[in-house]
C-alpha cells in the first residue's frame, strides 16, 4: 500500500482547487457552477474512468441541475462510494468548502484508476449541498421587494442586518437543542417582534411561512443537501448496492493556535476516539470522523488508517451510537452534509471534515481562498481516504 499512497501529488491538488476556486451559486454564477461540473467530468474521463451525468429539476427552477460521477469496476456490485459536492454559497469562491473535497476526491480517482483498482468504486460530486434555489430566490425577491436587501443582497440598513441576524441566531440556537423548525422560527420572531420594523416584521412572517411544512427530518432534500438526497432517492429505485460512502467536506483549514478549535458538545475529546488530538488546547489540526450507528465499521477501518506509518494523521472520531431519526432530533450539525440522505436510509456513511465553521473562520466568506488551505493536511487526508478505500474492500469481500 505504500507505494500507492506514495503517488498522491500535493501539486495536483493544489491546481485543482486553483482551477475551480470561485463563486459556484445556481444565481450569482450559474456559468461557474456548470463550468465546474465540466471540469470535474472532464478529469474523470482523463483517468479513464466511466461517467455519468445525474440530472434532475427542482420545482419552481427551470435549471437543469448534474451531480457528476466517474466509477471503477462493475457498476453491478456492491461499491464504495467517495463524494463531494461542488457548489458554494452565494459569496464565497469555497477553496475549503468545498474545493478542498473535490480536489482530494478528483486525486484519489487518479491513483485508483492508475492502479488498476479491482473493486468497484464510484466518485460522486453532488451539486446544490448548499440551499434550495427556489428557496433562496423567494428569499431574495421578498427582501429586495420589501427593501430589506439591495441588489446585491446585502442589507439595506444596519438595523435590518442586526435584527434579522439575531432572528436567525435564536432559530439555530432552538433547532440546536431538539426543538421543530417550524416552532423555532415562530418563537424566535415571538422574542424579537417588538424590536422590528413593520417591513422586518413582514419579511420574517414570510421566511416563517416558507418553511411551514419543514421538519427536522423532512428539510433534507427540501431546503439543503438536494444534489445528494435526489442521487439516493434514484439510487434505491435502481436498488444500487452501495458498502459504504466517505462522504469529503471542507478538509482543507488547519490552525496551530490554541484555542482555534471549537468543539460541540458531541465532540468531548475526552470521551471519543482519538490520535495525535491536543485535547486540553483546543488545536484545530486534526481531521473529524463523524459516523452513526450503521457506519461504525467503516469509521473503524477510517481511523486505523489515519494512523498508517504513511500517513500520521490526526483525528477525532465523531462516534455517534445513533440512528437517523435520533440524530435529526438532537444532533442536527452533524446533517449538515451529503452524507445525510444516506444516513436516512440507513446505508453506512462517514463525513469526513475539518469542522468548517467549528474551526475555520473564513467558513462561507470572501476569504475562504486557496492562500488558508493546509496542503499537506489535504494529502494525508487524500491518503487515508485510499487506504480505507483498499481496507474496506478487502474486510467487506472476506
Amino acid at each position: 500500500m505504500c507505494s500507492i499512497l506514495q503517488k498522491v501529488e500535493i501539486e495536483r491538488l493544489y491546481q485543482h482547487v486553483l482551477k475551480i476556486e470561485g463563486v459556484k451559486h445556481h444565481i450569482v454564477d450559474l456559468r461557474k457552477l456548470n463550468e465546474t461540473a465540466d471540469y470535474i467530468l472532464s478529469e474523470f474521463q482523463k483517468y479513464g474512468l466511466q461517467i455519468n451525468e445525474h440530472s434532475f429539476e427542482i420545482e419552481g427552477s427551470d435549471i437543469i441541475f448534474r451531480n457528476i460521477e466517474g466509477w471503477l469496476g462493475d457498476e453491478t456490485k456492491p461499491e464504495i462510494l467517495v463524494t463531494s459536492h461542488y457548489d458554494t454559497v452565494r459569496n464565497a469562491p469555497g477553496a475549503d468548502d468545498n474545493g478542498s473535497a473535490v480536489a482530494a476526491m478528483l486525486e484519489i480517482a487518479r491513483v485508483l484508476a492508475a492502479e488498476d483498482y479491482t473493486g468497484s468504486i464510484r466518485f460522486v460530486s453532488f451539486t446544490l449541498e448548499e440551499l434550495n434555489p427556489t428557496l433562496s430566490q423567494k428569499h431574495r425577491e421578498k427582501g429586495i421587494e420589501l427593501g430589506i436587501f439591495d441588489g446585491n443582497y446585502k442589507y439595506k440598513s444596519y438595523h435590518s442586518q442586526k435584527m434579522l441576524k439575531k432572528f436567525y441566531s435564536k432559530v439555530r440556537l432552538r433547532i440546536s437543542k431538539g426543538k421543530p423548525i417550524l416552532e423555532s422560527y415562530e418563537k424566535a420572531f415571538d422574542d424579537i417582534k417588538e424590536e422590528l420594523t413593520d417591513l422586518e416584521k413582514e419579511f420574517c412572517k414570510y421566511v416563517i411561512d416558507l418553511r411551514s411544512n419543514m421538519t427536522r427530518t423532512s428539510w433534507i432534500g427540501q431546503s439543503g443537501v438536494i444534489g445528494s438526497n435526489n442521487w439516493v432517492n434514484k439510487a434505491i429505485e435502481e436498488k444500487k448496492k452501495i458498502k459504504g460512502v466517505i462522504n469529503l467536506e471542507s478538509v482543507g483549514y488547519t490552525s496551530k493556535r490554541k484555542n482555534s478549535q471549537i468543539l460541540p458538545p458531541f465532540m468531548n475529546p475526552l470521551t471519543l476516539p482519538s490520535y495525535k488530538v491536543k485535547a486540553f488546547k483546543k488545536i484545530g489540526n486534526f481531521i473529524s470522523v463523524v459516523s452513526d450507528k450503521n457506519s461504525k465499521n467503516l469509521g473503524k477501518v477510517f481511523c486505523k488508517s489515519c494512523k498508517n506509518e504513511e500517513i500520521k494523521l490526526p483525528y477525532l472520531w465523531g462516534k455517534l451510537p445513533l440512528r437517523f431519526e435520533k440524530i435529526a432530533k438532537w444532533i442536527h450539525d452533524t446533517l449538515r452534509a451529503d452524507h445525510a440522505p444516506f444516513w436516512k436510509e440507513n446505508i453506512p456513511a462517514l463525513m469526513i471534515t475539518d469542522t468548517a465553521n467549528f474551526r475555520n473562520p473564513y467558513y462561507h466568506t470572501e476569504a475562504d481562498t486557496i492562500d488558508k488551505l493546509d496542503f499537506d493536511f489535504m494529502k494525508k487526508v487524500t491518503q487515508a481516504t485510499i487506504a480505507t478505500v483498499l481496507d474496506f474492500s478487502e474486510e467487506r469481500d472476506k
